[in-house]
């Protein structure tokens, strides 16, 4: 088989300026693509963490219907952190929502978070 990574990860929002203010503040993210040439006429907005744009978040925005419903129902997202307790104290003095504050697990440390859409991510950093 060939495939071999996950390279985008599509989150549908409702203003992509906001969306990516949200991304960059809260979680440290980079732009990576911000252009209309990728599919013209249409803003193709990608995000990453720092100096990782082997995995993007696509910002996209929601224009039909059928796009407008799957705003904030993406699956639980897992990132990785190298101090998720850190982390997660500096996102809640932030006013992120937290659903599962860090705690000890056999992997290591697990947090849980929303975005400001409503989408989970897991973070997780070693124990």
């Amino acid at each position: 088989m060939t495939i071999n990574r996950i390279s985008h990860i599509t989150v549908y929002v409702t203003d992509q300026d906001e969306a990516l203010a949200w991304y960059q503040e809260k979680l440290g993210f980079e732009v990576c693509m911000d252009n209309d040439v990728v599919v013209p006429g249409m803003r193709w907005l990608t995000v990453c963490p720092a100096k990782n744009a082997a995995t993007q978040f696509v910002l996209m925005l929601a224009r039909e219907e059928s796009d407008k419903s799957r705003i904030g129902t993406n699956l639980m997202t897992v990132l990785s952190t190298t101090d998720c307790i850190g982390d997660m104290a500096r996102l809640a003095r932030e006013g992120v929502e937290i659903i599962g504050p860090p705690e000890e697990v056999p992997w290591g440390i697990s947090g849980v978070i929303r975005d400001l859409y409503g989408n989970p991510y897991n973070l997780v950093g070693p124990g």
